[in-house]
């Protein structure tokens, strides 16, 4: 008779960036560790983003960032196909005002000195990127690491894997949980037992930990991103100069899922044999074939040659955009052994592990599931499903 396998440590729910970093980091640490993934690994904006790794100006984010710079290094170090340059492209903030130029690149200087950033117009612009139209002025900042949109998490994936992690593709998997602890993983009505259960599911978090909809803290914003050949193809990452990715953007994410320009904010990231041209910030899913001409005319006002670029591919993502443009990390109040990780801005995640004072993924022991939480729960009626003293999952 052959012996089940015994329990994992750790089941997490979400095969992104941020559940397949977090299970290689455990893994690593020595624990048990099984992934579920409802689709494929980086089936979401993980595998569908514009394809850079981006400083944000805010402070808490950016030392998110350094240290996501670390791992990455550390990953392609010991991985057989993952690669990180060495050194940043470059982002151009494009736009036609040379004093919100000026403005955004002093705001820069005094904030990240070390991003050095300076203002560029005329023929010095033109040297630096041929493609650019010529009436624009940019404040170029020393960022931006250009990568692969699904390289990393598989990466991770691979690493993950390769200390023990088991992944499990198909179905819908949601916490389990009796007497306010949770004991494994729900899957398609049958209890997957663990020691405790991280829920990296993106935008789908919150339905995940309560169903009935009362709580919301991360919404899905939909980006429509479309991979363009263009001659003389930038080099720098471009962005337009008044496009706001920060926390606490307002007033951009419009009910209307009809394509027009002005839903477009203007993005183009270099990649492997094309570029990736973006996007937009939708509150629904979007046919994404249908905002390939507003992302051609918003895009050719910044790169003529975009009008004209032959279109190798068009992808949409859900993005998991929380209400101050910060993850949420933690210990879920009132389930003792549940956990999430999820959510960023609207610029996108990063994978690094935890510090102390921020997330406890990282340093997690089997012995040590609890410490102070953060300040957010549910507050509707809805549970995660319950488990009762034989074993039987209830409502």
């Amino acid at each position: 008779m052959t012996r089940a396998a015994p329990a994992p440590d750790v089941a997490i729910i979400g095969g992104g960036i941020v559940g397949c970093a977090a299970a290689a980091f455990l893994a690593q640490a020595g624990l048990r560790v099984r992934l579920h993934e409802r689709a494929s690994i980086a089936a979401g904006a993980s595998g569908r983003n514009s394809g850079i790794v981006q400083q944000p100006f805010d402070p808490v984010l950016a030392a998110l960032y350094r240290a996501s710079l670390d791992e990455y290094r550390r990953l392609a170090a010991s991985s057989g196909g993952f690669t990180f340059p060495r050194d940043p492209s470059g982002l151009l903030y494009v736009g036609r005002e040379g004093s919100l130029a000026a403005r955004i690149a002093a705001e820069w200087a005094a904030a990240w000195p070390d991003a050095r950033a300076e203002v560029v117009d005329g023929a010095r612009l033109t040297a630096l990127e041929r493609a650019l139209a010529p009436d624009l002025v940019a404040c170029r900042l020393d960022i931006g690491f250009p990568v692969g949109p699904s390289s990393a998490t598989e990466a991770f994936a691979a690493s993950g894997a390769a200390h023990g992690v088991e992944i499990t593709i198909g179905g819908d998997a949601r916490p389990a949980v009796s007497n306010r602890r949770a004991v494994g993983l729900e899957i398609g009505g049958r209890l997957e037992p663990a020691g405790a259960v991280v829920v990296a599911a993106g935008p789908w978090t919150p339905h995940l930990l309560d169903p009935s909809g009362g709580w919301r803290p991360i919404r899905p914003v939909w980006g429509v991103v479309a991979s363009v050949v263009v001659p003389s193809a930038p080099r720098h990452g471009l962005e337009a100069i008044d496009i706001d990715i920060e926390p606490g953007a307002e007033g951009r994410d419009s009910t209307e899922v009809r394509p027009r320009d002005e839903l477009v904010d203007f993005s183009l990231v270099p990649g492997s044999g094309s570029s990736a041209l973006g996007s937009t910030f939708l509150p629904a899913e979007p046919d994404p074939e249908a905002w390939v001409a507003a992302l051609r005319t918003v895009g050719a006002r910044y790169v003529p040659a975009v009008a004209d670029a032959r279109v190798t591919g068009v992808r949409h993502c859900a993005r998991p955009v929380s209400l101050d443009g910060r993850p949420l990390v933690g210990a879920f109040p009132g389930v003792d052994g549940l956990w999430l990780a999820a959510g960023h801005g609207r610029g996108g995640s990063r994978p690094a592990r935890a510090r102390r004072g921020s997330s406890p993924i990282g340093s997690w022991d089997a012995s040590s599931t609890t410490r102070s939480r953060p300040r957010f729960g549910p507050t509707g009626s809805g549970r995660s499903p319950r488990v009762d003293a034989r074993g039987t999952l209830g409502p």
